[in-house]
């Protein structure tokens, strides 16, 4: 047990409290069972660790265990160390990379009802979020997803601007008064340019030289270690994964026939929908299927990298109106639903309908359509019902 106490020990000593990320305020921490799930890289360790070091300081009543520790190899470690720190008055465990500890949800399911008076925080890869309400114990906990760093959180992530989240229905009655507000305090301009480049992830300031090399490696292991631990696939079938996802990126936003993707990857349609699903799971690609005037989808496809950093970082050069396409399909899909129309244009919480662009391009269309605005990337302030897209990454 003291190895694991002084691994907990020594982990809370690097953590720092000065910025913490939006869904620290937005979890019920008193609950007995805490499920938080995420994307590799977006910050759940050090979302644990803040939490314990905030709530508990050196109090033995918390303890922080990495089940992708070759420590929890052995299936009776776990249960071992849980009875024991429960004897020494443990009652905060939390438990990080669950997914890669063998039966992982028949071991919460355990614990949860051997020790009644324990609480349980677990933290878990963003490919296992689409299963929790089958999960062994759904319905007994509460569930969190957290997503990649917004530009509200970048802004003071950098010590530029302390901003609260605006939500969209405020921020759109007001998106005048609330970008002026902005501009008034920052030079908005060249800081947005940093987050598009690599502010989506906490971890960039650790290492600014390695950032590219550490996303490459971060895709690689979700496919290599964290999707093999949920879905197993052979060797083939992983190498086909990744080169779906290169050749994804590179083509993105169009989306290759799916019978070119047969072909090229010699499978059947059926396994293509399952990679391609499987990309979406891992939190690197979004696809969005276009949907009919007439309702109904249409199969037309767009391909979208899962935010900005991946874009630039891993697979193409940054052409203006995609990239703001892939800012915005992000932000909003983090704080709401996005549906992607026939003409191009999207539609957000069934609701707004967004069209995206640069200052250049013809925006009459939607001038006089309620609800209805354009997002621009390169426009300096808000005229109407055009909107700087930066404003709407200040949601979340």
């Amino acid at each position: 047990m003291d190895m694991y106490r002084l691994n907990h020990e020594q982990l809370l000593k690097g953590v720092n409290l000065g910025f913490q990320r939006y869904l620290s305020r937005q979890i019920k921490w008193d609950k007995r069972l805490i499920g938080i799930f995420g994307a590799k890289g977006v910050g759940k360790t050090t979302l644990l660790l803040q939490h314990i070091k905030s709530a508990y300081g050196d109090s033995d009543e918390a303890l922080y265990l990495p089940l992708d520790n070759i420590w929890f190899q052995e299936q009776q470690m776990l249960p071992e160390i849980v009875k024991t720190f429960y004897e020494d008055g443990g009652r905060h465990l939390f438990l990080d990379s669950v997914h890669r500890y063998g039966d992982w949800e028949r071991a919460i399911v355990h614990l949860y009802e051997t020790y009644p008076e324990m609480q349980i925080v677990f933290a878990a890869p963003l490919l296992l979020e689409g299963d929790k309400a089958e999960l062994p114990f759904a319905g007994k906990g509460d569930w969190y997803k957290l997503h990649t760093m917004s530009f509200r959180e970048y802004l003071s992530y950098e010590g530029a601007l302390d901003l609260k989240p605006v939500p969209l229905d405020e921020l759109l009655l007001n998106h005048a008064e609330v970008t002026q507000q902005v501009m008034d305090e920052i030079n908005v301009v060249p800081i947005f340019r940093n987050y598009l480049e690599h502010g989506c992830y906490p971890f960039y300031w650790e290492d600014p030289d390695a950032f590219i090399f550490r996303l490459q490696d971060m895709v690689r292991d979700s496919v290599d270690i964290d999707l093999v631990s949920v879905h197993p696939m052979n060797f083939g079938m992983f190498r086909k994964m990744k080169q779906l996802l290169v050749q994804l990126g590179k083509e993105a936003p169009e989306v290759p026939r799916m019978q070119a993707l047969s072909s090229k990857y010699e499978l059947d349609n059926t396994r293509v929908h399952k990679l391609l699903d499987y990309a979406e799971e891992i939190g690197v690609l979004r696809l969005l299927q276009a949907t009919k005037e007439e309702g109904g989808l249409s199969r037309a496809y767009r391909s979208f990298t899962a935010n900005t950093n991946l874009m630039a970082s891993l697979f193409r050069e940054m052409e203006r109106v995609y990239l703001g396409e892939t800012f915005f399909v992000d932000q909003m899909s983090n704080c709401g639903t996005v549906e992607l129309l026939q003409n191009g244009d999207y539609r957000v919480n069934d609701k707004y309908t967004f069209m995206i662009g640069d200052p250049l391009m013809d925006y009459d269309r939607i001038k006089d359509v309620e609800n209805a605005f354009a997002a621009i990337h390169g426009q300096p302030k808000s005229v109407g019902n055009k909107i700087p897209i930066w404003a709407l990454g200040l949601c979340y």
